[in-house]
């Protein structure tokens, strides 16, 4: 009688184990890691498959997915998975222009420019939390790029990206190592450009670029407190107050989508001093809430100065004091 022995192939038993990943294609974000194929996922979202070993070790927990990120393998032209780096490599997405969006949350945009126009000063902010998390970097802590224009900022009649009014040379070193860059344009850039009538736009190294349009008159900033004094109401002011017989007016320009200024504070606090600082005078707490209305009252519990200078922590604010019109 003779038997015959079935050996299974070795490359079937040896064979590495496939993994699907599930990723957000605009922030490349892992959503998914599974040895099953997802049958349905967003719209905004790719499916790859993968045999790296590294798919095991995270399904099991032995290896965090926040040292990981999605990556194009540019020698096989596929999508892989890979250890997070830390160099920034900037290069443009495609050849369109980004616009920057006005008045945006700045805490989620990769790049924020405050435009000071009657200081004739832009600050241009990285935010490099964002920008190492859409970049899939763990820490930033060296710039790779071929060219130095790349980051640089194109001022344009509003909406119209062909009609060039002039350009922000941004030195990316100091931008990313700082945090931030100040510039300050010539003179006759102020006089020729109606700042309301101008977009800005870059090139599409990232994904949110906002901006806004801000005046700094009579605004001084300590390390953390922004000092006023102001006897006039003026239009830039975000709130003005106006006090009578111990009862404070309040009369507030903030509208929901601006509550981010205060990070998430239920309550503004000021302190109010007399003509300088060492004089100190009282305290009063304004509910956030209560600033969504446009006008309201407030009692204090102490006499308000002729000349007071209100101490407050909020780097978006601007508030007035002075007969409410």
């Amino acid at each position: 009688m003779v038997t015959e022995t079935l050996t299974a192939p070795l490359a079937s038993v040896n064979e590495a184990r496939s993994y699907f990943i599930v990723f957000n294609k605009d922030t490349a974000k892992i959503l998914r890691i599974s040895t099953v194929k997802a049958s349905t996922y967003a719209r905004n979202c790719i499916q790859f498959e993968t045999k790296n070993p590294i798919c095991k070790a995270i399904t099991k927990g032995t290896a965090s997915l926040k040292k990981h990120a999605v990556i194009w393998d540019v020698v096989n032209d596929k999508w892989e998975i890979d250890t997070r780096g830390t160099t920034l490599i900037i290069e443009s997405r495609h050849n369109k222009l980004t616009p920057f969006i006005k008045d945006m949350d700045p805490t989620t945009s990769e790049i924020f420019v405050k435009v000071f126009y009657d200081q004739r000063r832009v600050v241009v902010e990285a935010n490099n939390k964002n920008i190492a998390s859409i970049k899939n970097l763990s820490d930033i802590t060296e710039i790779s790029t071929t060219e130095t224009k790349l980051l640089d900022i194109y001022i344009t009649r509003k909406n119209d990206p062909d009609y060039l009014i002039n350009t922000i040379s941004i030195d990316p070193l100091t931008l990313f190592r700082t945090g931030k860059q100040d510039i300050t344009f010539n003179e006759s850039l102020n006089t020729h450009v109606d700042w309301q009538n101008i977009s800005l736009y870059a090139k599409s190294v990232f994904i949110k670029y906002g901006w806004s349009l801000l005046s700094s008159d009579n605004v001084q900033t300590t390390k953390s407190n922004r000092l006023l004094q102001q006897s006039n109401v003026v239009d830039k002011n975000n709130i003005n107050i106006n006090v009578v017989d111990n009862i404070m007016h309040i009369k507030s320009k903030i509208e929901e989508s601006e509550l981010y200024y205060f990070g998430g504070k239920k309550k503004l606090q000021v302190v109010v001093c007399s003509e300088n600082v060492d004089n100190f005078v009282g305290a009063f707490e304004i509910a956030v809430d209560q600033l969504l209305n446009e006008t309201s009252k407030l009692d204090i519990s102490f006499n308000w100065p002729d000349k007071p200078i209100l101490l407050y922590k909020n780097n978006y604010l601007a508030i007035g004091t002075g007969e409410i019109k």
